[in-house]
């Protein structure tokens, strides 16, 4: 039992952890950057009754871009939570949970990314569609996903349904596949084709071809869980399949860390440009109000040094109208 715990329970958590109980009871980990500067936050979904310790190098790789991450454990043990569609609560608990941490720790933060594993990876993928109606999530990254247990994003049933709707009067009331259409989340899903328990019909091609606005990446020849860290006595690699060769695996795991950081830096960097907009703009226009207020003599020279910093911020065309 030790062996099994070590391999799929909780593990001890990093120095720059903490763990926290929020709504309903569910239980976060939260992983703060070393350099204790927070320019972003990304949830961190995991795949099925799999620990967050297991993600340890896509932790790193955000925190090392001065992302917060916020562990969500998917535990599926308990059949009544299947029952109750566990996919859709949990996606649902996304926007609260940023929310409260927001308004508690990361005021300058004003949107997140998910990174999400398998089934972790397609509840990414509903907060996006269903639950995301501030539009504050930027990037989500769905490893691999798996739309199995309920379907939702591909249920070949209700796509052919739909099509004998379109070519007939009578309408039926099945509901429809979720669909990614709406989102102005920026989405990516990689599909590895592997795996026993995942069927390719409801893999991650088959959500990407229904949502084909959604770019899609292609791992063949390696294996479901190439994105996790090894460790533990009993391996998911050797439950799921270990791919071709093991350097496939790593050219595959270093490809995604190295797309997690860029995706991580590109939204620390909006993030920055936003708040400095802000404050450049709103501290350019009070100068020029106040020079022309007390009829400042240099407010040309001040106009020059405002127009440099306007341009920098793309900003140009409209401090011009301001000075007339």
């Amino acid at each position: 039992m030790n062996y099994i715990n070590r391999t799929f329970g909780p593990e001890e958590d990093p120095e720059n952890a903490e763990r926290r109980t929020l709504l309903d009871g569910q239980q976060i980990v939260i992983y703060r950057p070393k350099s204790n500067k927070v320019s972003g936050l990304t949830f961190v979904l995991t795949a099925a009754n799999l620990p967050l310790s297991k993600y340890a190098s896509i932790i790193d790789a955000l925190n090392s871009s001065n992302h917060v991450v916020v562990g969500l454990y998917i535990s599926v043990l308990n059949p009544l939570q299947l029952r109750n569609n566990l996919h859709r609560r949990m996606a649902e608990r996304i926007p609260p949970i940023f929310h409260e941490l927001k308004d508690e720790l990361f005021q300058h933060v004003h949107k997140y990314d998910i990174v999400g594993h398998s089934i972790g990876g397609k509840i990414a993928l509903l907060a996006a569609a269903l639950y995301d109606d501030e539009n504050l999530i930027r990037n989500i990254l769905a490893l691999d996903p798996v739309d199995q247990t309920p379907v939702e994003f591909t249920n070949e049933s209700a796509l052919k349904q739909a099509n004998n709707n379109n070519n007939s009067k009578s309408k039926t009331t099945t509901r429809d596949n979720v669909s990614l259409k709406h989102s102005q989340a920026d989405i990516i899903i990689t599909c590895t084709e592997s795996g026993v328990f995942v069927k390719k019909e409801h893999n991650g091609r088959a959500i990407q071809t229904n949502n084909p606005t959604v770019k899609l990446i292609m791992h063949r020849n390696t294996c479901h869980m190439v994105y996790t860290d090894d460790g533990g006595v009993i391996s998911w690699k050797a439950l799921m399949g270990n791919g071709t060769s093991e350097d496939r695996n790593k050219i595959v795991k270093e490809q995604t860390l190295q797309l997690i950081r860029d995706r991580a830096s590109s939204s620390s960097s909006s993030n920055s440009l936003a708040s400095g907009a802000t404050k450049g703009i709103s501290g350019i226009t009070g100068k020029v109000k106040k020079g022309i207020s007390e009829g400042m003599a240099d407010v040309k020279e001040l106009g020059k040094d405002a127009e440099k910093q306007a341009t920098k911020l793309k900003g140009a065309a409209m401090f011009g109208k301001i000075l007339g």
